[in-house]
C-alpha cells in the first residue's frame, strides 16, 4: 500500500461550518492524521501513522465499511501546537476529511480537538493524555487507547504510595504538557494521600541531551525514589547518566518512558526500573495478539527503526478498530453526528468485535459514560532487560472527575 507523502500547510487557514452530513461521490470515508512527524518526538506521530494505516489495510481488506473504502490522509504537525491548527483546519476545509484520528503528543493535540469542536468534526484522540482535552467538554472529541492523565495520577500515587511505599520521593520532568502536568497531579496526589513530599524537583526542555545538573541536585535530596515523566529519549539517557553519576535510586517512569528504546538507549541502567503502561502487555509479550500484531506491522513495513513498532502503533491501530465500528453502526449514509453518537454506544469494545481477523493490542474501550474511552492501566518493571508486568499491584479504579456526557455539548 503506498503511504500518502507528509505536507506541512502554513497557518491562518480559516475553517468554515462543517456539514453534519456528508456526501463524499468517489463512495470512499476521508479521513485525517496529525502528528509531529520530525523533531524531538516524531516517533509519535510516525507510530500513529503507521499504527492506523495498518487497521485501515485490514478493513479495506475486507471490504470496507457498508460498502465504502477507508482513505487516510496525513500531516506533520512539528509537534507545534500553532501547526497542529492549521494542519487541523486544512483537513476540514480543504480535504473536506469526514473525521480526523489524533496522532499527536498533548500540546498539539489540544487545539487540534479544539478547532475539530468548533467545526463539529468527531476528532478521535489516541496518544495524546492531557486532561484539557477532555475538558473541552466536546460531543464531538473521543479519547481511545491512552489514559487521561487523571486516571494515570490515581494509579500513579497508589503504586507509589501502597506498593513502593516509598518515603523521599524526587521527581525530574519534561516541560511538555502531560509530563508536566502529569508530575505536578502525581505529587499533589502524594502529599495529600500519603503525606509523601518532594524532596526536590527539577525540569528539562525535550531535545535536552545532558541531565548532569539536574541530577547532582537530586542527589543531593537523598531520595529513595525519583519519579520521571519525559518522552523515552530523555528518559533513557536520564537513567543511564544518573547511574554514571553513582545514583543508584529506583526510577518509576510513565507511560511515556515504557519503549524499546529505551531499554536501549539506557542499557544495563535500566534494570529495576518501574513504568506505568496504558495498554495490558508491551511489544514483544508472548502474548498470542501481540505476536501476530509484530508479524503484520513487519510485513507492511518491511524497513522500520528498532524500536517500531512502538506503543503508539498499537493505540492506533486499537484505537482505529474503535473509529471502524462507529462508522458501521452510523449506517451506509455518512453524517457525522451520527456517527459521535454511534461512538457513544461502544462499552469494552475490542477490534475483534469489529473483525475475528483484527488483533487486540489495547484495552477494552467504552465511551458510554465520558469520552475516556480507557481508564486503565498496568505496572511493568524492568527485569532482565525485558518489560514484565507487576502482578502483585492490580491498579486501581479511578473514580477521577471527568466530564460526563450529560456534561458535554454539540
Amino acid at each position: 500500500m503506498k503511504r500518502r507523502s507528509i505536507l506541512k500547510m502554513a497557518p491562518g487557514l480559516a475553517v468554515l461550518g462543517a456539514p453534519s452530513v456528508w456526501s463524499q461521490a468517489s463512495g470512499e470515508i476521508l479521513l485525517g492524521l496529525h502528528g509531529p512527524m520530525t523533531g524531538p518526538a516524531s516517533w509519535v506521530g510516525l507510530g500513529a501513522r503507521d499504527g492506523t494505516l495498518l487497521a485501515i489495510e485490514e478493513i479495506n481488506a475486507e471490504g470496507g465499511i457498508n460498502g465504502r473504502k477507508i482513505r487516510l490522509i496525513s500531516y506533520d504537525d512539528g509537534g507545534k501546537p500553532s501547526e497542529s491548527e492549521a494542519v487541523t483546519k486544512k483537513m476540514i476545509e480543504g480535504d473536506k476529511v469526514f473525521a480526523i484520528m489524533g496522532g499527536g503528543v498533548s500540546s498539539t493535540a489540544i487545539p487540534a480537538a479544539e478547532t475539530a469542536h468548533k467545526a463539529k468534526v468527531p476528532y478521535m484522540n489516541s496518544p495524546a493524555a492531557s486532561p484539557k482535552i477532555l475538558d473541552i467538554k466536546s460531543r464531538w472529541v473521543f479519547t481511545g487507547a491512552t489514559i487521561d492523565v487523571r486516571d494515570i495520577s490515581e494509579n500513579e500515587s497508589a503504586f507509589v504510595g501502597e506498593f513502593l511505599k516509598a518515603k523521599r520521593v524526587a521527581g525530574i520532568n519534561s516541560v511538555d504538557e502531560f509530563s508536566q502536568s502529569l508530575s505536578d497531579t502525581v505529587f499533589r496526589q502524594l502529599k495529600e494521600r500519603y503525606n509523601i513530599d518532594s524532596v526536590a524537583r527539577q525540569k528539562f526542555n525535550p531535545g535536552d541531551t545532558d541531565f548532569s545538573s539536574q541530577l547532582l541536585e537530586i542527589r543531593k535530596s537523598n531520595p529513595d525514589l525519583i519519579l520521571l515523566n519525559a518522552l523515552y529519549v530523555e528518559a533513557g539517557r536520564i537513567v543511564k547518566q544518573a547511574r554514571e553519576l553513582g545514583i543508584r535510586v529506583t526510577f518509576k517512569g510513565d507511560t511515556s518512558t515504557m519503549n524499546k528504546g529505551f531499554l536501549t538507549i539506557a542499557g544495563p541502567a535500566a534494570e529495576g526500573c518501574y513504568h506505568g503502561f496504558a495498554n495490558p502487555y508491551f511489544n514483544g509479550d508472548p502474548a498470542r495478539d501481540m505476536q501476530e500484531f509484530e508479524a503484520r506491522y513487519k510485513k507492511m513495513y518491511s524497513r522500520y527503526p528498532a524500536d517500531r513498532p512502538n506503543y503508539v502503533d498499537t493505540y492506533n491501530y486499537g484505537t482505529m478498530y474503535a473509529l471502524a465500528e462507529g462508522l458501521k453502526r452510523m449506517g451506509p449514509n455518512l453524517d457525522r453526528r451520527k456517527l459521535a453518537e454511534a461512538l457513544e454506544t461502544l462499552v469494552n469494545f475490542k477490534a475483534t468485535d469489529f473483525s475475528a481477523k483484527a488483533v487486540n493490542v489495547i484495552q477494552t474501550l467504552s465511551f458510554n459514560q465520558t469520552r475516556a474511552g480507557n481508564r486503565r492501566m498496568t505496572q511493568f518493571k524492568v527485569t532482565g532487560g525485558q518489560f514484565l508486568p507487576v502482578t502483585e499491584f492490580k491498579g486501581v479504579n479511578s473514580q477521577a472527575a471527568i466530564p460526563p456526557l450529560s456534561a458535554l455539548t454539540w
